[in-house]
């Protein structure tokens, strides 16, 4: 009887998912937007040179056990990869899967342990010849110089042993960008998980994550109002502040623009010119300077007094991270 579960084609798409974003992570600073399922290709990373890197996603259930279909998964993926570096400008086309034998053979079985990359030049001569013969069968083949093979070791349904991988390399980058953010990189992976699989969902396929829409989210949780002192806390009535609190999350999960936003505020406070301890120059600023962000808000259905906490904690919290922030920009070229 044949099996009608689809849990064989969820675990393909999560490992799509997951495959992304370390694709993304993989060309941060280049990057200029990400779409799943693509008109090209089942991951499109888009650069700022405006070439893209296309990749297929290949995942196999048991991957350390069963190579009976990894022949199979890179002739279908060099056949999908020559069709879409027909369409466009290609920088990189990239066979991402979980194998650690994505050739099954013996000579090239190695080098693909743990979390690898490996261009087509930096393979055994017998890989070569494995997929040169393949693209011989192609009528208009891509240039196996532009090919590469990626693992991600991703498997079993222990979550903590399936995505193990995925979270070093998102911690990885987190260290790269020298944060220092308790679960950082477990709340990025749920998010970017959520944002990669909606955008995979939309059939519009001019839907694309901008670099924007995928490092804001890091920029919110830096600037969390859970991170903020208690003496400033302590400055407004605890009714309103927890109304404050709400309106503050709804407002800055919703809006990967306020970056620009954020940017304003960092620029006045550096221009503002105070004799006072840094602590007491950012309340300052804060108290002096509110009014003059407060139209960002006003189309938010806020009455005054909401209106003028909101816009103090914004200030506030920007001008106290603003090492974070500006270490978020640096590090990905934002």
């Amino acid at each position: 009887m044949t099996s009608r579960r689809a849990d064989a084609t969820l675990f393909g798409f999560d490992f799509q998912v997951n495959a992304a974003i370390v694709l993304m992570l993989d060309n941060v600073r280049e990057l200029k937007s990400l779409r799943l399922e693509s008109e090209y290709e089942d991951i499109d990373i888009e650069l700022v040179s405006g070439k893209h890197i296309l990749a297929q996603a290949k995942a196999v259930v048991n991957s350390s056990s069963d190579f009976r279909n990894v022949r199979k998964n890179l002739k279908k993926a060099l056949e999908s990869l020559s069709e879409g570096s027909q369409k466009t400008q290609v920088d990189k086309l990239i066979l991402i899967t979980n194998s650690p034998n994505p050739l099954n053979e013996d000579a090239s079985r190695s080098i693909f342990y743990g979390s690898a990359r490996r261009d087509f030049a930096t393979l055994p001569e017998s890989s070569k010849k494995i997929i040169t013969d393949y693209l011989s069968t192609i009528e208009q083949p891509l240039n196996p110089e532009n090919f590469q093979i990626r693992i991600i070791p991703f498997e079993t349904d222990d979550e903590a042993e399936r995505y193990k991988v995925v979270l070093q390399e998102i911690n990885y980058f987190i260290g790269d960008i020298n944060l220092d953010v308790p679960g950082l990189g477990k709340k990025l992976h749920k998010i970017w998980c959520a944002d990669i699989f909606k955008n995979g969902s939309k059939k519009n396929l001019s839907f694309k994550i901008s670099k924007k829409g995928l490092i804001w989210p890091i920029i919110v949780i830096v600037t969390d109002v859970d991170r903020m002192e208690n003496d400033f806390r302590d400055r407004f009535d605890s009714v309103h502040y927890d109304e404050i609190v709400r309106r503050y999350r709804e407002i800055i999960d919703s809006c990967c623009e306020r970056v620009e936003f954020f940017t304003k505020i960092l620029y006045d406070y550096n221009e503002y010119k105070s004799l006072s301890t840094e602590k007491d120059k950012c309340l300052n600023f804060t108290e002096e300077m509110w009014k003059n962000y407060s139209s960002e808000f006003k189309n938010d259905d806020l009455d005054d007094e909401i209106l003028e906490g909101l816009t103090k904690v914004i200030v506030y919290n920007v001008i106290r991270r603003r090492y974070d922030i500006d270490r978020i920009k640096r590090g990905v070229l934002l």
